[in-house]
């Protein structure tokens, strides 16, 4: 079952969660992970007789696939078809294919070629105090759906979101690449199919999002 963490202290290694209303305290000895918890944090919970017998991490890439095919079920029903249309509903699951599973950037390392989404990267740099590629690529997964609950031609600019999404990494990508002390190199010599995929995607959506708002 899931539940969230409400407090931890590190120091004694004490905590309180939260499950279907019900707080739990636990301890540290039946946290399983490498990383340490936190507040606010979703957790996978084993209870025996009302005591916490083990806690795990739930990633915040698990909590998007899920919520992903919340939004994709949602998504297959005629109204929300009709309300969108069925080439803007493609492009926002090819966006989120490209952004989430494709590497958006590839490399050679010792021989070997590697990559990484552009999700992955925007939860790295997250851990590094760099944070506004994830916001970002959140607001443009879940603003996909204000259109059809905000009865307004303007929820359409919302769609916007994904391209200012990617035109952001790129240049972040470019600024770590190029000037300023940067990794040296261009950027397009790194950049990855998932990054293509998603920015060709992204320009769709925001032209028919730009196009539906002119339209009213």
């Amino acid at each position: 079952m899931r539940g969230k963490i409400l407090q931890y202290n590190g120091s004694d290694g004490r905590g309180i969660i939260v499950v279907d209303g019900q707080q739990h305290s636990f301890g540290i000895g039946a946290w399983k992970g490498d990383i340490a918890p936190a507040v606010g944090k979703t957790v996978e919970v084993g209870l025996a007789n009302g005591q916490v017998q083990a806690l795990s991490l739930v990633g915040d890439d698990v909590l998007l696939k899920e919520k992903t095919a919340e939004l994709t079920g949602k998504l297959a029903s005629g109204s929300i078809v009709q309300h969108y249309g069925r080439n803007l509903l493609i492009a926002f699951g090819v966006f989120l294919i490209g952004s989430v599973f494709l590497n958006a950037i590839s490399m050679n390392f010792l021989g070997v070629r590697q990559g990484q989404t552009l999700w992955n990267i925007a939860k790295m740099m997250e851990a590094f105090g760099g944070g506004s590629i994830k916001t970002l690529l959140l607001l443009s997964y879940l603003g996909f759906a204000v259109p059809f609950f905000w009865k307004d031609r303007r929820s359409w600019l919302v769609l916007l979101l994904p391209l200012v999404t990617m035109l952001y990494a790129f240049w972040q990508g470019r600024k770590m690449m190029g000037g300023g002390g940067g990794m040296g190199g261009s950027i397009f010599d790194v950049l990855g199919a998932g990054f293509y995929v998603s920015a060709a995607a992204a320009i769709f959506i925001a032209l028919t999002g730009f196009k539906r708002f002119k339209s009213g």
